[in-house]
């Protein structure tokens, strides 16, 4: 997906080019440094590297005469160029650096058009709620100001958002008719077929009007075709996804052909992302007509180009992290440099009062108040030294135990017990040859796994996402439990929001508790239920309720067991909640009820109360 935001990208970029409309200044600085502009601007379509070096002078030229306007510009220059490169971290980190500089300057516009270039950037990095927070600005100001321009683009790029996160089609769709409407009125035909192929695969994503979805894609085909016959990846696009849409009609064949027509686009633009998901079409097409062989070799190939994708990602991220790293350094120094400055400046004035004052009594007093105030200086300082060492070591051991916490719970939560007992169940209805149930459990098993991993790296789940993931687990489970499990979700429509946010991964050890210890003694009539309101606005509570044979009836069975049964994802959730709790007014709450009736154990209930998480 990451082309389609660059698309969106490039073509702000162009219209960009950091002042180069700009007033020619009458200051000869100010001229140079357009001059400059114009150098790297000319570079871009033909030498990336000259054009990065032409860069670092115009940055070093602007810094040397302290101006602003000119460093803005060379961080917006920069963001362009590693955007050109394909290093998306680094371009979002001097993206960032140029959006303060243009802050500084009260320029809003340029403002406004840096933070599109940020979120684009961050979209095709997949990292959608942070995209979205950019994007969502930068559309804002635009409606304020009637820019009809800017907003054909940040129409189409927040509806990709809404696809991506797979929130209300309405709304997506509704984005996308205003975009289109702009794009129509300005004639821009290449936004236009974007806008067809994003509407196209909306309709395909939610299985709704299939033949719209694929008279849109086939339109786009059209004017591509007429408009820029060379675009490869708008044609790419929308053939991929017609062999997505003819895929779920099951013309199979049909689907086929389209989808390898995308493949004769994407490597013409050497498109890895769309090179991906066009293997994982075909391999679904394969599958689908029965040809397991070819569909392994679609397979494969497909997973090469996944592996590519996200170490590219991870160098990408890298990069960005150096970047802010090197910013925050230098601008600590300058900081330090101003402050001593400051402080001379101080001390310079008292010295000279004190001289005027009286010549010999200014004289000893100012030697030895130097003396006095550089010991006493030494002192603090040493004591400030002290005391930053000590509150930086406790905070790195807070941290360290913080992380080691989430890796146990991370561990714990995926333990080896419950991965063999899926892959056992997964591979009986292989031997069975009950394959596509089989494959129906391994993806869901793959999807549970690849959730756990990513938003275990967070911090925070929205309870949407929190739902959706105890759902693949709980699924799982029931293949354990030899599909005599029952469970219910009952989750208030207040609280079932994108908008809030609850630690990652607090809620399964829970469930898992009650499975292993509750309900797995019994042998049928296994309940549980699973209840998430909104407590008040602050507070959001989950009921885990479960008919089992009770704690104390579960203690009992362990002891007589040999192997020890100690709830090591329990022991690591209570260590990770007085992290989490540490230095909060507002704290997690968790209480055991045991359920009964007349003294006989009917089940536990599980009451959680979880502070909303402001991300």
């Amino acid at each position: 997906m990451k082309k389609t935001i660059l698309f969106f990208l490039i073509i702000l970029i162009n219209q960009l080019s950091f002042a180069q409309n700009a007033k020619v200044h009458d200051s000869i600085l100010k001229k140079k440094i357009d001059s400059l502009v114009y150098v790297v601007a000319d570079l871009w379509n033909k030498d990336l590297d000259s054009a990065e070096t032409m860069a670092n002078y115009m940055l070093e030229f602007s810094n040397k005469h302290d101006n602003l306007r000119g460093i803005a510009q060379s961080y917006g220059t920069f963001g362009t160029i590693y955007t050109a490169k394909g290093n998306l971290g680094k371009a979002v980190a001097y993206y960032i650096k140029a959006a303060n500089a243009f802050k500084s300057l009260g320029n809003d516009i340029l403002v406004s058009k840096v933070e599109y270039n940020i979120g684009v950037n961050l979209l095709a990095q997949e990292q959608y709620k942070e995209a979205f927070g950019y994007l969502q600005s930068s559309h804002q100001f635009n409606l304020k100001n009637n820019r009809s321009k800017d907003l054909m683009y940040t129409y189409p790029a927040l509806a990709t958002i809404d696809l991506r996160l797979h929130k209300d089609l309405d709304a997506a769709l509704e984005k996308l008719k205003n975009g289109e409407k702009l794009a129509i009125k300005r004639k821009d035909t290449i936004i236009l077929c974007n806008i067809f192929n994003l509407q196209g695969e909306a309709y395909i994503q939610y299985n709704k009007n299939l033949p719209f979805a694929i008279s849109r894609l086939e339109e786009a085909i059209r004017l591509v075709n007429i408009k820029q016959p060379n675009d490869h990846y708008t044609l790419g696009y929308a053939y991929v996804h017609l062999g997505k849409a003819y895929l779920k009609k099951k013309a199979y064949n049909k689907a086929l052909v389209y989808n390898d027509s995308a493949l004769v686009h994407y490597k013409a633009f050497n498109y890895n992302k769309g090179l991906e998901m066009t293997y994982e079409n075909r391999k679904n097409i394969l599958v689908s007509q029965g040809k397991y062989r070819q569909s392994i070799e679609a397979s494969d190939l497909y997973n090469q180009y996944k592996d590519s994708i996200f170490k590219k990602d991870q160098t990408s991220q890298i990069a960005r992290m150096e970047t802010e790293y090197e910013t925050n350094l230098i601008n600590k120094e300058k900081e330090k440099a101003e402050a001593n400055v400051k402080l001379a400046e101080v001390v310079s004035k008292q010295n000279k009062s004190y001289f005027i004052g009286s010549l010999v009594i200014a004289s000893l007093i100012f030697l030895a108040s130097i003396f006095y105030f550089k010991r006493l200086k030494t002192n603090k300082k040493a004591e400030l030294v002290k005391l930053e060492l000590k509150e930086t070591q406790k905070r790195l051991a807070i941290e360290k135990q913080y992380r080691d916490s989430e890796l146990k719970a991370l561990k714990a939560q995926m333990n080896p017990h419950f991965i063999f007992n899926a892959l056992n169940s997964i591979q009986d209805y292989i031997i069975l040859n009950q394959k596509n149930i089989a494959s129906d459990y391994l993806g869901k098993f793959a999807d549970l796994i690849r959730n756990y991993l990513l938003f275990s790296d967070t911090g925070f789940i929205s309870i949407p996402d929190e739902v959706h993931n105890l759902n693949l687990y709980l699924e799982l489970e029931k293949l354990r439990f030899e599909e005599v499990l029952e469970y219910i979700f009952h989750v208030e429509e207040a609280a079932n929001s994108d908008a809030i946010n609850i630690p990652t991964m607090l809620i399964q050890p829970y469930v898992e508790n009650a499975l292993k210890h509750g309900l797995l003694h019994k042998k049928d009539n296994r309940k549980l239920n699973i209840s998430i309101s909104k407590h008040s606005d602050k507070i959001i509570e989950c009921i885990i309720e479960d008919n089992g044979v009770g704690r104390e009836k579960s203690k009992e069975i362990n002891k007589k067991r040999e192997a020890q049964h100690k709830s090591f994802a329990l022991n690591a959730t209570t260590e990770r909640l007085k992290l989490l709790n540490y230095g909060r007014d507002k704290k997690i709450g968790v209480e055991f009820v045991d359920l009964k009736d007349n003294e006989k154990a009917i089940g536990t209930k599980v009451i959680l109360k979880i502070p909303v998480i402001n991300p």
